[in-house]
């Protein structure tokens, strides 16, 4: 039998709801440890755009060049990888898979302290996208046939909040490392925390049973050609790839270059934008992906459509927090603008990828969050990066150190367009009652 998007009535995911039982303390504690692991892929990827002064000033590297590897080099790969390693996983563990690809990014990350050019980085970020694929979506499909109905999306929310918790917990120590013994200790430093994770992973995180699809079978798998075949086929499934990769643009552009920005605009260095950026999209990000959660989880028990349209909102919230941010020149305005949009974009995450967890049953949920993160990846994180840097050492490269300042200009345009293709996705999403209820 072929896999679909679910399109029955009820049009949005049911499966398992009517019998769903409260999960345990097991399934609590790997969730915790997941929203851990997420956390050491959100750090290890991004922290080479905090060391990237630094990086810049030892190994000869344009801004077009950083952009390249803080993009295209990483998130091709990443990209690619991850669909034959979700297919993988919706048939065999994907525990196994979580620990082993965190145990293999980690000795990656140990190895790009060593780098000496441009070619060792470029040989690093590449690695890194093979190892990092094994994350996002086993772990999305496993947390989601831990959870069911409207706890999805607060569990969920929870393990999008690994990411900025480990921001917070990680950009500091970072920032303080680089600025007293160098960029070169910190990534071993990291990879030492990530193999530890991975033991805890392997031993405490549990692989749950996975759901019957409507027709009440488990075990009829689709062909990864049919599956491909079958989620492509769904509009909102098209919608929703649109508007997560202009959401990614945003991200990922603003992500990789506001350490950057905050050096050549605002003359902090690596420790105090450890410490800023480890506040706001730690600290403040941690509270606003759990409140989020919460919010949509609320809101989805009069209309599933929630689930589209608070990202929506959020998104188009989001554009005057970023101009604020970018532009603003007293300190208080720019802390304002900076505390918005990660007010923001955390509160965007969790629900976006519930929407996405809700249009496959158990079969190839794994596989359809990894053809959705293939787009919102391989568009989104490679032009975002990729783009700054061009338009730095291009356009605006007249403007020399505030270059970076009318360069990120694009993020918010981008978000604006995504806000737009979300509100879409909920005129062709039928009026559904929660299955959680």
């Amino acid at each position: 039998m072929a896999a679909t998007i679910v399109e029955a009535t009820p049009q949005w995911d049911t499966a398992g709801a009517a019998v769903a039982t409260r999960p345990g303390a097991r399934a609590f504690a790997s969730l915790l440890i997941l929203s851990g692991v997420v956390g050491l892929n959100t750090v290890d990827r991004n922290m080479f755009g905090l060391l990237l002064p630094q990086i810049q000033q030892d190994i000869a590297l344009s801004d077009t060049a950083l952009g390249f590897l803080m993009g295209p080099a990483f998130v091709i790969v990443y990209s690619l990888v991850g669909v034959p390693l979700a297919w993988v996983a919706d048939r065999t563990s994907r525990r196994n898979i979580i620990a082993a690809g965190l145990a293999f990014w980690s000795l990656v990350t140990v190895a790009t302290g060593f780098a000496r050019s441009f070619g060792h980085l470029l040989a690093a970020r590449m690695a890194l996208g093979v190892g990092e694929a094994s994350n996002m979506a086993p772990t999305s499909a496993l947390i989601a046939d831990l959870f069911q109905g409207r706890g999805r999306v607060l569990a969920m929310a929870i393990f999008s909040a690994g990411g900025p918790l480990a921001i917070m917990l990680f950009y500091p120590v970072i920032g303080w490392v680089a600025s007293e013994h160098g960029w070169r200790l910190a990534f071993p430093m990291m990879g030492a925390v990530g193999l530890a994770v991975a033991a805890l992973t392997y031993f405490i995180v549990r692989e749950p049973p996975r759901q019957t699809s409507r027709s009440g079978t488990s075990g009829d798998q689709p062909a990864i050609g049919e599956a491909l075949g079958d989620v492509f086929a769904s509009r909102e499934f098209l919608l929703v790839c649109a508007g997560g990769t202009m959401v990614s643009i945003n991200y990922s552009a603003l992500l990789a270059w506001l350490p950057t920005f905050m050096l050549r605009v605002h003359g902090l260095d690596a420790e105090a934008t450890g410490i800023l950026l480890g506040t706001y999209k730690g600290l403040v990000g941690v509270g606003a992906t759990i409140a989020g959660g919460l919010l949509v989880t609320w809101l989805m028990r009069f209309d599933r459509r929630w689930l589209a349209w608070a990202p929506a909102g959020f998104c188009l919230l989001m554009a005057p927090a970023q101009l604020l941010l970018l532009l603003a020149v007293d300190p208080f305005w720019w802390h304002v603008g900076l505390a918005l949009e990660t007010i923001l974009m955390s509160a965007v995450t969790p629900a976006l990828f519930a929407l996405v967890l809700a249009m496959f049953d158990s079969r190839m949920r794994a596989t359809g969050t990894a053809l959705y993160l293939l787009v919102f990846n391989l568009v989104g994180q490679s032009v975002g990066p990729m783009l700054i840097g061009l338009l730095n050492d291009g356009p605006f490269a007249a403007e020399a150190e505030a270059a970076v300042r009318y360069s990120l200009l694009a993020a918010p345009a981008a978000i604006m367009f995504g806000a737009l293709l979300l509100f879409m996705l909920a005129l062709v999403m039928r009026r559904q009652p929660d299955a959680g209820e």
